[in-house]
């Protein structure tokens, strides 16, 4: 596999964007991803998720969808002996329209702000109904962006020792709706905004040296929203039923803020609590829970693999 691989330039985006998107980057996955392995697929989705082998050109070679490495390693045999075939000519086209805007969350990414990666994962239980399988070591991932004044906003109005400061109501809110979310085992959606039933974050200054000020972070979130969705993936896509899914827990952190960059430099908070419901694509339906689960929010490094944008990025409502 790393051999074949070393032949191909690796790119990873969400594929629901790619198939609907009106930009040109859209238009050139969408001129061939029904060449490849989903094509013409309605049921039980639409969707055109896997790997796809292209020339730049967009021309297309072989695809896949497996997580098995000798179906992928054959994928890629085949996509290679496409591209021998072909003449540079067609390889690399110059027809192909150029992105004149790129219309994606990532040319959002708060580079002066606050960039957290979200890490979540289930916490030890005592009643033995986690799987002894890869479930059990299962885990998540997502970033939350603040800007530079939102993150500012995290600090209480006075810069001295013992001085609190309290999360405005909007971004805790947020933080609950798109990030505090079950999605150890798969995907989940983000909690309606009448879902959260409480939600707070207050600051605490301990200790200033120079410019930088330490702070303890504390709150809770409580989220419980009740509806009719399926929770079993495709087994009961056209039967919802109904259902309430939520997350219950407390949350305790530390930061320090330099005044002299206008940035936080170090930041971690933790959420550990309860889980309690399913959806479609979490893979709860049979472990509904109410169960421990844990998140950790901590800076992410300024990297182009972190510029990824919040999966829930819609709740934002940036402009």
């Amino acid at each position: 596999m790393k051999a074949l691989a070393a032949n191909f330039v690796p790119a990873a985006d969400e594929v629901w964007r790619l198939q609907h998107g009106k930009d040109a980057e859209c238009k050139l996955f969408q001129g061939f991803m029904e060449k490849g392995h989903y094509g013409g697929r309605v049921q039980p989705t639409d969707t055109r998720q896997g790997t796809y082998c292209c020339t730049p050109s967009g021309q297309f070679l072989a695809s896949c969808n497996t997580n098995d490495p000798k179906q992928m390693a054959g994928m890629l045999r085949t996509a290679l002996s496409k591209w021998k075939e072909m003449t540079q000519a067609v390889r690399l086209s110059s027809e192909v329209e150029k992105p004149s805007e790129i219309q994606r969350p990532e040319t959002k990414y708060p580079k002066d702000g606050l960039v957290l990666q979200v890490i979540v994962r289930d916490l030890p239980r005592e009643d033995g109904k986690c799987p002894d399988d890869w479930r059990k070591d299962a885990w998540n991932q997502d970033y939350a962006w603040f800007t530079r004044r939102e993150a500012a906003q995290l600090l209480p109005a006075t810069l001295e020792v013992g001085a609190k400061g309290t999360t405005p109501a909007a971004l805790i809110s947020r933080l609950a709706r798109a990030h505090l979310i079950d999605t150890v085992r798969g995907q989940s959606s983000a909690y309606q905004n009448g879902a959260i039933e409480s939600a707070w974050l207050e600051t605490r200054i301990d200790k200033i040296a120079g410019d930088r000020v330490s702070l303890t972070l504390f709150g809770a979130s409580q989220s419980n929203e009740k509806g009719s969705w399926s929770v079993n993936g495709f087994a009961d896509m056209n039967d919802p039923s109904a259902n309430t899914r939520g997350i219950d827990c407390k949350l305790l952190g530390s930061a320090t803020y330099d005044r002299s960059k206008g940035k936080f430099v170090q930041f971690e908070l933790v959420a550990a609590g309860q889980r309690h419901g399913a959806t479609q694509y979490n893979g709860r339906a049979d472990d509904p829970g109410p169960a421990p689960i844990g998140f950790v929010f901590r800076i992410a490094p300024d990297l182009p693999q972190n510029h990824v944008a919040p999966t829930n990025f819609w709740v934002y409502n940036w402009q």
